[in-house]
């Protein structure tokens, strides 16, 4: 018999800390919640040799090994198992993240912090994905800590 889920939870990662805290952060509201967890790896090609000296199908499956170990690494410290989709797509992550979010519960990122004078500036994908997403964007500190909500583009205030 299979579970039916009432929602969808997309997280995206990247490997830094606070991204790795949004995914913990991420199936323990799933686990609460009943819902399912996508997450998502967007790469491309970084540098000169990953352009020429490797293929797709290599960086394809380099991310879906990070994706895969640290749904394990999260799932083991947790002890909760949510249902959780691995995604590893090509792409802008801005763009990515926004297609994937479309109809989830919530988009959680982690915050690429850099402290200026006690704010928190966030990177570029996180700003963008607060403008723009069609779901509440909830942004996760490297601790664990809820740093920023955002509002579904279009909702009610």
């Amino acid at each position: 018999m299979s579970t039916v889920h009432t929602s969808r939870i997309v997280v995206g990662i990247d490997g830094s800390t606070s991204s790795l805290a949004a995914l913990r952060w991420a199936l323990r509201r799933a686990a609460a919640e009943n819902a399912a967890v996508d997450i998502v790896h967007c790469w491309k090609p970084q540098t000169l040799s990953d352009a020429f000296l490797s293929s797709a199908h290599e960086l394809h499956r380099a991310s879906m090994c990070m994706v895969q170990n640290e749904i394990a690494a999260a799932v083991a410290e947790l002890g909760v198992t949510p249902e959780v989709h691995p995604v590893s797509e090509r792409g802008n992550p801005t763009q990515v993240l926004l297609e994937r979010a479309a109809g989830a519960s919530c988009l959680v990122l982690g915050a690429h912090e850099q402290f200026r004078l006690k704010s928190v500036v966030f990177g570029q994908v996180v700003r963008s994905c607060l403008r723009n997403a069609m779901c509440p964007v909830v942004v996760i500190d490297r601790t664990g800590a809820v740093v920023e909500t955002g509002a579904a583009v279009g909702a009610p205030e």
